[in-house]
């Protein structure tokens, strides 16, 4: 075989899937690929390794039929054959190659003539409501498992060929199991993730991982996935042709095909995914080639237009009722750029009336209106522009001032950073339930008064501290009837995952905490006869949607977004917070005894600030990772469309928290601290900003 060869592997399959045009920058190693350094960071956040360690554990795969460190295709392959020979074994990543087709499985369990594949997955799924097929269309796989059951559908489909009609494979999907609640405590621990190098992670597990095989398992090898294997493969389910433009056998015979000698597919079919393609070079000096631009290129689109023009992938899209995707709408209509785009085009089809101020619609419209310099779009919006920021000040009186319903003094501004992994850190939780670890708390007085008024982390590796939480927040909220703020959801959807866990356990003060949750929370759309409580929380990102928009955001309303807007329109905090009063008039939990904070270092001629994370100490470093790899993994935290700031980062940390030493669990928790307490004080940094306007106009 052609030393310089590559096969059509599984991640190759998922590729193609995912876009057919993109396997041939994904063979490539001269194109941008900018998930490459990710998987360290993301099996971190998610488990996704460990939980492949586990599954090893569970079927007691021996180290001698372990083949994770065999890399090239072929010794794989003639290490598998050899184990096979054995009556009965267990394998980790056996490999196979039928073709141009190569696999390597995650177990392998060998009973005679029968092959069980078991395809390991960090997902969670819940064994009693789950279901592999559309409830309406049951010939239909569903979406949210789709890309999961095609994976195991060519894993076999390769398997079965490679062996041939003498052995009968069967296969399973393997899956965290929210309905297993983990009856060993630390399950975690005993997989401690570590970077090889840029490209590479390792599990080193701890001794002892054996006795969670006489425990109850929290990964569950659902075996109904075979027959649904064989029906996709046989091409008898409903979504190929719309999937994949065609059936199983000749997707997987056309890409091979394209793969395996590199050659570009015919006609590129753009859409809104496009945008999202990780093959690009993000405008930074490189060798690298940018896919996303050759993709784009065919469609006619020069590299100066690129440059010059804003795109629709820049495009607020959040909140537009239904299935729709706009950015797919309008880039199958060829409506690349922000200049192209009618209102007609992004008018919604069922007006959403569940907003205050700006609708999502004028949302749009105002950025598409002030990113072009459309006059006659911003007609609309004038008496609310100041400066080309739009600031609906008297909007924001209506809303804080309302006597009955509006904001009371002091203002509370709180943060959470919280996890959820597919290996449970404590006995008594179950995969990926909620974790929450810290939170940070800003107050404003009426007089203007801004402290830093407490905080909470847990470091504790065998400690759940979801119940301390709420205590400690409990005790910081209570003294008064302020009005409490968050930024986006991610706050109630905890605090209610903490209510139902208080609900189930045995605390001597569980009834008074539910009563505090139920008082500043309302409930989802599941908790049928609950009501929102009297103090329930202000979102103040719905608050940034309605009433303000720069256009240094561009489709983004994410606090790391926000926050370098807010800074950049006002002079007077600018100068505020250009002097060293951050500790000192400004109380702060982590700095004081001297040590003070200025938040605002660089004013760039344009009148635009340095954003005030950039002022903190990197905690990349200490996670052994790159900023670059850190963002990215951040970014791919997403609520309703808004990025949370740091939650990516906060989580991994937490993880990384539970397996370093004393000395690196300091460090890592005051990075943390620092962190968190940026991100309060950037509410407070938008209220004051409010204020000023509303004291101006």
């Amino acid at each position: 075989m052609d030393h310089y060869m590559k096969l059509f592997t599984k991640s190759a399959f998922k590729q193609a899937l995912t876009c057919p045009a993109s396997l041939y920058y994904y063979y490539d190693d001269h194109y941008a690929n900018q998930n490459n350094e990710d998987d360290f960071l993301q099996s971190l956040a998610d488990g996704g390794n460990q939980v492949g360690d586990l599954a090893k554990v569970y079927y007691d795969v021996k180290p001698e039929a372990d083949l994770s460190d065999i890399k090239g295709y072929d010794e794989s392959v003639v290490r598998t054959k050899e184990l096979l020979k054995e009556p009965e074994i267990n394998i980790a990543e056996a490999a196979f190659r039928w073709g141009d087709c190569f696999v390597r499985a995650d177990i392998i369990e060998k009973k005679g003539n029968l092959i069980h594949l078991i395809e390991v997955k960090a997902k969670s799924w819940n064994s009693d409501e789950g279901k592999f097929m559309q409830a309406r269309k049951p010939d239909t796989t569903d979406k949210g498992i789709r890309e999961y059951l095609y994976d195991v559908a060519f894993q076999k489909y390769v398997i079965q060929n490679a062996l041939g009609p003498n052995y009968e494979v069967k296969a399973a999907l393997m899956m965290a199991d929210e309905t297993v609640v983990a009856d060993y405590d630390g399950i975690n621990q005993f997989f401690r993730l570590e970077k090889v190098d840029e490209h590479h992670n390792k599990v080193v597990r701890a001794p002892g991982a054996e006795v969670l095989r006489d425990y109850h398992w929290v990964l569950t090898a659902f075996d109904e996935v075979d027959e649904i294997a064989d029906r996709i493969i046989a091409g008898e389910t409903g979504e190929q042709l719309e999937y994949m433009g065609c059936f199983f056998k000749d997707f997987v015979e056309k890409m091979s095909d394209l793969y395996v000698n590199h050659k570009q597919v015919g006609e590129i079919q753009l859409k809104g995914a496009c945008w999202g393609c990780p093959f690009h070079t993000d405008g930074e000096e490189t060798d690298l080639l940018d896919g996303r631009k050759q993709c784009f290129s065919s469609a006619g689109i020069a590299e100066d237009d690129f440059k010059c023009r804003p795109s629709v992938g820049e495009l607020w899209c959040g909140q537009v009722g239904g299935k729709r995707s706009l950015k797919d709408e309008l880039t199958k209509a060829g409506k690349y750029f922000l200049d192209c785009v009618s209102e007609d085009d992004i008018k919604p089809s069922n007006p959403s009336t569940k907003h205050v101020g700006l609708s999502p619609f004028e949302r749009r419209n105002l950025q598409i209106g002030l990113t072009t310099g459309d006059d006659e779009r911003l007609l609309p919006f004038k008496d609310n522009l100041h400066d080309g920021v739009y600031v609906d000040v008297a909007g924001l009186k209506k809303l804080i001032l309302d006597p009955e319903k509006g904001w009371r003094f002091p203002y509370h501004m709180i943060d959470f950073e919280t996890t959820s992994v597919a290996l449970p850190f404590y006995k008594g939780v179950r995969p990926y339930e909620p974790i929450a670890f810290q939170f940070s708390h800003h107050i404003i007085e009426a007089d203007g008064t801004i402290r830093h008024a407490g905080q909470y982390i847990n470091t504790a590796k065998r400690h759940f501290p979801n119940f301390d939480f709420i205590r400690e927040l409990k005790s910081q909220l209570e003294g008064d009837n302020g009005t409490i703020f968050r930024y986006a959801d991610h706050e109630n959807t905890i605090l209610r995952a903490i209510r139902r866990q208080l609900k189930a356990s045995t605390e001597s003060d569980k009834d008074e905490l539910i009563s505090f949750i139920d008082s500043i929370t309302h409930p989802s759309k599941k908790e049928k006869g609950e009501v929102a409580g009297p103090r329930d929380m202000v979102d103040l990102l719905r608050v940034v949607q309605g009433y303000f928009y720069h256009p240094s955001m561009k489709g983004s309303n994410s606090i790391k977004a926000v926050l370098p807007a807010v800074l950049s329109s006002s002079k007077a905090i600018q100068v505020k917070y250009s002097k060293p009063i951050y500790g000192d008039l400004i109380e702060s939990q982590n700095y004081k005894d001297g040590a003070t904070k200025t938040w605002i270092t660089t004013i760039y001629p344009d009148g635009s600030v340095e954003s005030p994370y950039h002022q903190l100490d990197s905690i990349a470093s200490l996670l052994g990772v790159t900023e670059e790899e850190l963002a990215r993994l951040d970014s791919t935290y997403i609520q309703e469309g808004e990025q949370i700031a740091n939650g990516g980062a906060a989580l991994v940390a937490y993880t990384k928290l539970q397996f370093c030493t004393d000395t690196e669990a300091d460090a890592i928790a005051k990075a943390l601290l620092r962190y968190c307490e940026l991100d309060t004080m950037s509410m407070v940094f938008i209220m004051e900003y409010f204020q000023e306007m509303m004291a101006k106009y």
